[in-house]
């Protein structure tokens, strides 16, 4: 009986979104791309790879520019590409508007600049 409930279940919640069960083909060619990325890659050929236009597209004063890809991991989580200089320096499950933050620049923040270790 309880085996029963649990397929039910498990068919209904399949059946809500093809995102959601992870069978959109878009979001499966899009995962696969960004599994590939590594740090420091060159981004126009992960732009090119990629093949549509980012929903956002913004950039700042230090020189970063934030790619924003709506629902590569589920329906509702977008996907990021940071670059500076045109090499990527952050990728994944993320907005623009939170790398972007201000706070990501300044004092200890993600891409604040570091100082040179002493010598």
């Amino acid at each position: 009986m309880a085996e029963g409930g649990y397929t039910a279940a498990k068919t209904a919640l399949g059946a809500l979104s093809p995102t959601a069960a992870g069978a959109d083909e878009r979001q499966k060619r899009l995962q696969a791309t960004f599994n590939e990325i590594e740090v420091g890659d060159d981004i126009q050929p992960v732009l090119k790879e990629i093949g549509q236009p980012p929903r956002e597209k913004s950039g700042n004063a230090q020189g970063y520019t934030c790619y924003e890809f709506p629902s590569v991991y589920s329906a509702t989580d977008a996907a990021v590409l940071m670059a500076l200089d045109g090499k990527i320096v952050f990728y994944g499950n993320s907005r623009c508007t939170e790398e972007m933050d201000v706070a990501n620049f300044r004092g200890v923040g993600k891409y604040a600049p570091r100082a040179s270790p002493a010598q």
